[in-house]
This record gives C-alpha cells, structure tokens and sequence, in this order.
C-alpha cells in the first residue's frame, strides 16, 4: 500500500529485512509533508502483521484509523517541549498491545527545544529493545549532533512527478488530512511543474489562491515582456503579491530558469542573478516597490540588449 508513493530507492535504503530494524531513523528532506508521510508508511510497514503495509490486517487498519496502541505520533505546528519528551519516554517503557514493536514518530523534531533534544537524546543511548523512534526534519543543523549520531538517516529524494500526480488525484488515507476536503486542480500542470517533485510544495501552492495569477504574471514577464510602457502595468500586478512577494520571485525564477534549460542561451544566467539579487535585498528590508521596478526594469534591459 506504502511502496507504490515511496519512491524504489527510498524503499531499498530501508530494507526489507525488518529482522535488522534499527532503534531510530531520522527523515530529511525540505518536504515536511513528505517527510511526515513517509514516517507514517515506515511506521505502518513495521507494526503491519505482514511487514508490507498491507492495509487489510487489523494492525494496518488501526494504523490508517489514527487507533494503533502501538503508534504514538507527536502533534505538529508547534515547539515540541520537553514534557513531551517526557510522555514519549514513560509510554516508550511500556511493552507492545499487539505485535512485537511500539513505534514514536516524532515530526519535525527540528522544532524541538535543546531541553526537549536532550531529554530524547537519553532515551536514544539506551531505547528499548521494543522501541522504534523515527524522527522527521527540514534543517538538520537544529537537531543536535549528538541525537544525529544515534540514528540513522535517510535522505529523502523528489518524487517523480507523475508519482506526486498520483498521489494528489488518489491520496491515500495518511494524506487526506494534509488536503482539503475540495482541492482546485485546474492549474495541476503547472504546480506540479514549480513543486519540483516536492510533495507538499505542491500541494500548498495548489491550495493557494494566488498562485494561478503568479503563475501566469510570471509567464507574461518572462515571454511576453519587451516594451518599455508595459512596465509599470506588470510592476502594479506583481505588487498585488506584496504579502507574497517571496513566493512571487521563486516562481518568477523558475520561468527563466525553464527557458534555459529548452533555448540553452546563458543571458538568462544574468536574469536569474538579479532575481535573486532582488530576493536578498527583500531580506535586507528594501522596499518592495523599488526592488520591483528595478528588477523589471534590469530584466527589459537584458531582454532588450540580447534580443530575447
């Protein structure tokens, strides 16, 4: 039930020889809704009465019904606090309700206080044989080495676009809280195209109501835009976006970044420099309404002076 959204690699780094599981995993990737996910699946694989995440044996059923006695899966959204690390240990010494193993998904344990790290931390130097944590992460460099060097970590790799296609058509149970009850996919194609094999960037642009209107700005600019009286009319439009600005720029860098790789032409190195020239300078408190026009002003430039 799992494999078909876990990507072969992925699937072959675990093994499936769960006779040699380890104590701790830790996931990383810059999903988070991926990385969440995968937890979910691993964790469903390991207490699955047939070890494959069958999805019909009563363990697999409890797991996808959020009801397994043996799943504990730390809330997300929030600083995980040191009392609760302290839950997790007190139900870590507990024995199993069904099968062999009781399993904590800690999500997103980058957000967790050093207190909070150091009191896993000690569980981790000596778990319990029955145990199995697996932690999830989007910055590793919060995580302390230490906590690092006792698990095992896993890289998670992009999805094949098709795969994230899939998965957001026919999403399976773990995935259905993540999305709304009724999700637009009138503009699939192109979020799937900035989401870059990225799950959950995929998703929240699929949620956004602006993105079709990005989208399409950032299109117009990098194919259509070369006429000096047009740029006031395209600097308005952008700042229509002025609370998303960010976002803005990195689907507007992709628009160029795409015409590199189909037209070859390296001048467009030059435009994607100042977008991102532009996006330090947001990070720097410049105002976004000069940062706009300077930026489209450059890019008509370079358009103008290469005959692009």
């Amino acid at each position: 039930m799992g494999n078909k959204i876990l990507d072969q690699n992925f699937i072959s780094s675990l093994g499936k020889n769960f006779e040699y599981l380890s104590h701790a995993y830790l996931f990383v990737s810059p999903d988070s809704t991926y990385n969440n996910l995968c937890a979910e699946i691993f964790a469903s694989h390991i207490l699955c009465e047939n070890k494959n995440f069958c999805g019909a044996c009563p363990s697999c059923q409890k797991s996808i019904a959020k009801t397994n006695l043996d799943l504990t899966t730390l809330p997300t959204g929030r600083t995980i606090l040191a009392e609760d690390i302290n839950l997790v240990v007190e139900k870590s010494l507990e024995k199993p309700m069904f099968g062999d193993f009781k399993v904590f998904i800690l999500k997103e344990i980058d957000s967790a206080t050093i207190q909070a790290q150091n009191k896993l931390l000690k569980t981790l130097e000596e778990p319990p044989r029955h145990v199995v944590f697996i932690l999830t992460a989007t910055n590793e460099n919060k995580i302390l080495p230490t906590i690092i060097s006792r698990v095992r970590k896993i890289f998670l790799p992009r999805l094949n676009k098709k795969i994230v296609e899939e998965i957001i058509l026919s999403p399976p149970p773990y995935l259905k809280e993540a999305l709304p009850s009724k999700l637009n996919t009138n503009n699939l194609s192109e979020a799937l195209e900035e989401g870059e094999g990225w799950l959950g960037k995929t998703i929240e642009l699929l949620k956004a109501e602006s993105f079709p209107k990005m989208y399409a700005i950032s299109q117009e600019i990098a194919l259509s835009f070369s006429k000096s009286k047009d740029l006031p009319v395209l600097s308005a439009k952008v700042l229509e976006f002025k609370d998303s600005i960010l976002k803005f720029l990195e689907i507007l860098g992709h628009s160029f970044e795409k015409l590199l790789r189909e037209k070859g032409n390296l001048v467009y190195c030059e435009i994607i420099t100042n977008i991102n020239s532009a996006v330090e300078e947001l990070g720097r408190n410049v105002g976004a309404n000069l940062i706009v026009d300077n930026l489209l002003m450059k890019i008509l430039e370079i358009k103008y002076n290469y005959n692009l």
